[in-house]
């Protein structure tokens, strides 16, 4: 299951206690997924809904706010997964539009090219806070999708048109979220990207479990990230550690063939038959073992007079 079918999952389990908060995440997800049809002179609500999971919100909210019975909603299965729920009923299709506060949105002015329309909600219906988060939450079953986040972190809501656009990019913003928008094969689209802002969102319309699943994958990721920069970093610092001790005993085997060890001031000498017999140790651990001890800058000051008495070029091969 794709983590957008567990966030609607989650999404589609209760509906809002309360009756406004219903009504409000109905409108959300008629004003996002449906429409004002038109057959034989007849008007009727046709919602397409992808899931079926979502199909079963809606029906529940249609029972739960209008009383209505099984049999006044009409399901027609899609062959792609989910079903069309029509309202077919003229009286009831007009309570519907009534409580909901939906006004029609042409799609065309040509009643010869119109055989439907959407709907657009008044903003009375989500005035309240509560109802604000229940219309988002209509909206993101109706036409939203979240990624993997183990992969990346992006949520999109396809809003369709300008109208609605405006009113979730009003409420998003609202919360104090960032959002976009931008237009793929002519439908708006409203898209937010990062865990943090997305983790938010998932809580404000209702996906508690869903957005602890996302905050712990992001707390993994940064786990896991930090440990590889360490790694990378330590294996680094062992490489440049390594180089730089070739490059010392490189400098030590030429005096020695040349000159002798023995030629050299004591403490250069000193410093040059440890480093020859342990070549393995840091320049801190090479200073610890001299007498007096010695810091790492004091190592490193001898090491580079060696390098100037050997006179090697220290970008030649050792």
């Amino acid at each position: 299951m794709s983590f957008s079918s567990e966030v609607r999952e989650e999404l589609t389990k209760d509906s809002p206690k309360s009756l406004h908060c219903r009504i409000a995440m109905l409108a959300g997800i008629v004003t996002l997924d449906g429409k004002r049809k038109e057959e034989d002179g007849k008007q009727f609500l046709s919602i397409r809904m992808e899931q079926d999971e979502l199909v079963d919100a809606a029906k529940r909210l249609f029972i739960q706010i209008f009383g209505f019975r099984e049999e006044d909603m009409v399901i027609l299965p899609r062959s792609s997964g989910g079903a069309r729920l029509r309202i077919e009923d003229e009286e009831k299709l007009n309570r519907v539009v009534q409580t909901l506060k939906l006004r029609v949105h042409r799609e065309t002015e040509d009643p010869r090219n119109r055989t439907e329309d959407r709907y657009d909600v008044d903003e009375m219906v989500f005035s309240r806070l509560c109802c604000r988060s229940a219309y988002l939450k209509g909206a993101f079953l109706a036409a939203g999708s979240v990624s993997n986040p183990e992969v990346s972190y992006q949520l999109e809501i396809v809003s369709g048109r300008e109208t609605v656009t405006k009113q979730l990019m009003k409420i998003i913003e609202g919360f104090g979220l960032s959002a976009k928008t931008t237009e793929r094969r002519g439908q708006d689209v409203i898209y937010m990207k990062g865990a943090e802002v997305i983790s938010e969102l998932l809580g404000q319309i209702g996906a508690g479990s869903a957005m602890m699943e996302l905050e712990n994958v992001r707390i993994l990721k940064g786990i896991r990230n930090n440990v590889n920069r360490e790694v990378n970093c330590d294996t680094a610092n062992i490489a440049k550690i390594t180089k730089a001790a070739q490059n010392s005993l490189a400098d030590i085997r030429l005096i020695e063939e040349r000159q002798g060890l023995g030629s050299l001031p004591a403490e250069l000498c000193e410093i040059a038959v440890l480093r020859r017999d342990n070549p393995e140790l840091s320049l801190t651990e090479l200073g610890e073992l001299l007498t007096p001890p010695l810091g790492k800058s004091g190592v490193n000051h001898r090491l580079r007079k060696l390098r100037e008495i050997a006179g090697r070029d220290p970008a030649d091969p050792v």
